[in-house]
């Protein structure tokens, strides 16, 4: 259904605030975190259930004083309102929690989680909050951390007051108006055009996203932008034979004619005409401020922090039979007829963008759920999908998905990043990021998960009102298989049917209210071990 302003400034403000609950977390800020729940809220993050202050109170000594850094890499966030209730929400949120941890011999290690939160959020005094938290856990895995040499000249963000996202403003929880939505967007997409730039290989694109003067610190290079750009040419766009640039977790925040950004990203670099095809990626932030000079909003200065690196084998890249793989030479479909210039900061465009963002994000819930007619919902009749292994009409796509994906794996994450929408009248371009996660399992227990860096190429037609996928074409980027930890039995995990926690967000209650389990209350809840999440 189209987004009215109230609905698109109440999903702007659900957003903001679970990106803030992120923000708290790696920045081990238990106030910040605890303000993203309305007092008194229930939080079930599988090794503890119960109120949100005593879940608080567990971070400092069994997560922060555990591990030496965290980052909550989110990917796409649904927000499902129910008109009945219009102080009431649903989020369901993709993520993928890194978690670094320094062993005996000093080497590091990540604890990798692949995850969903599943929050009833309240309106309370205009403000959007947590009320009721479950974790649904999807995957988990352990890699090697560490091992690329960074120079001093490579920026850390500490974790504390120090970080300077803390100098930006702080708007809490509450919607903004119309004129800050639309600039939201703007930005929001800019730093979208940014990553397609790099990862295309077109270096005008990438200075068509910063203002002339802009500052850069990138770590390996800081000074103007036209600087920026002849760095990064040799250094990241010829030096590897593909980059993907995956947004996630997004805090825009405007004030007095400037926006300032804090974006989650993770960066792969990938060799993959080597002898031993390689991957280096890494986990980092930027900290941008942007600035509307009368030709949109671009960056103004940028910093950069380093959180995690990895370089890891990765397997032959080999293209698949029938699948096409994204162009780095000019000649990718996303650069075909687009615009340089900066999207225009309008509310019809960001209220379509908003509506095109949901269908997105709800043909993944249809392929993860298993859920053929909640996938249809997300295509016209007609359409046409080329998903490479697959070409051909709606019907037999679903056919293909049924026998190739939901009789192979135990599981499916379909985790999206940014989505790049270039609106003309009823007809619009996606491009949106994801990885594709697939899980193996043998008697019983996850062994191994097939993954895919990939992009989808949309063409949306507005239909008597509804935007849908007319065609779609998938593009890879990179693959790779990982080798998968055993998940906690006990936990709440994610479930191929409707009784996954995202059809049943209040423990069956259906009050929408905090609600603690039947047979416990406060004083269930205690966590065990040295550390929860081992």
């Amino acid at each position: 259904m189209p987004h009215s302003l109230d609905r698109l400034a109440d999903e702007w403000a659900i957003r903001d605030t679970l990106v803030r609950y992120w923000r708290g977390i790696d920045r081990r800020d238990a106030a910040l975190v605890e303000g993203t729940y309305h007092p008194g809220a229930y939080d079930d993050h599988g090794f503890f259930e119960g109120p949100v202050e005593e879940f608080v109170a567990t971070l400092a000594p069994s997560v922060w004083g555990f591990f030496e850094k965290t980052q909550h890499f989110s990917g796409h966030i649904a927000v499902d309102f129910d008109p009945a209730r219009p102080d009431r929400a649903i989020a369901e949120s993709y993520a993928e929690a890194h978690h670094i941890r320094r062993q005996d011999d000093g080497s590091l290690q990540d604890l990798v989680y692949g995850l969903r939160y599943v929050d009833v959020f309240l309106r309370r005094e205009g403000e959007w909050r947590i009320g009721r938290r479950v974790c649904t856990w999807d995957w988990a895995r352990t890699d090697p951390c560490g091992g690329i040499p960074l120079t001093e000249t490579y920026f850390r963000g500490p974790a504390s007051h120090e970080d300077p996202v803390f100098r930006h403003p702080v708007r809490v929880g509450l919607p903004d108006d119309a004129e800050t939505l639309a600039i939201k967007q703007a930005c929001s997409d800019t730093l979208a055009r940014y990553a397609r730039g790099v990862d295309r290989c077109d270096p005008d694109l990438v200075a068509s996203t910063y203002h002339a003067d802009a500052y850069d610190d990138h770590g390996g290079y800081q000074g103007d932008a036209a600087g920026f750009v002849a760095w990064v040419k040799p250094t990241v766009m010829d030096a590897f034979t593909c980059t993907m640039h995956k947004l996630g977790n997004q805090l825009i925040v405007v004030e007095d004619g400037r926006a300032y950004a804090e974006t989650y990203a993770v960066a792969h670099h990938v060799l993959g005409d080597a002898p031993v095809p390689t991957d280096m990626i890494m986990g980092v932030r930027y900290v941008d401020e942007l600035e509307d000079r009368g030709d949109g909003w671009k960056i103004a200065d940028r910093r950069m922090s380093f959180e995690w690196e990895r370089s890891l084998e990765i397997g032959s890249q080999v293209e698949y039979d029938g699948f096409s793989r994204g162009r780095r030479d000019g000649g990718d479909p996303v650069l075909a007829g687009r615009s340089r210039v900066a999207v225009p900061a309008t509310i019809p465009a960001a209220a379509d963008r908003a509506e095109i963002y949901g269908v997105l994000v709800r043909y993944c819930r249809g392929v993860d759920r298993r859920d053929p007619e909640m996938i249809r919902s997300t295509y016209h009749a007609d359409a046409y999908d080329d998903h490479g292994a697959y070409q051909g009409d709606l019907d037999g796509f679903l056919a293909f998905v049924a026998l190739e994906v939901w009789s192979r794996f135990r599981t499916t994450m379909h985790k999206l990043g940014q989505a790049l929408i270039e609106i003309d009248g009823d007809v619009a371009s996606a491009e949106t990021y994801a990885v594709c996660h697939h899980v193996v399992a043998e008697a019983g227990r996850d062994v191994a998960d097939s993954v895919m860096g990939i992009r989808y190429l949309d063409r949306f037609e507005r239909r008597d009102g509804e935007w849908r996928i007319a065609r779609r074409e998938l593009l890879w980027e990179w693959i790779r298989t990982d080798r998968l930890d055993p998940l906690d039995a006990g936990w709440t995990l994610g479930r191929a049917d409707g009784a996954d926690p995202v059809f049943r967000p209040d423990g069956g209650s259906g009050e929408g209210e905090p609600v603690l389990p039947p047979d416990g209350g406060a004083d269930a809840a205690s966590p065990a071990g040295p550390s929860p999440l081992r």
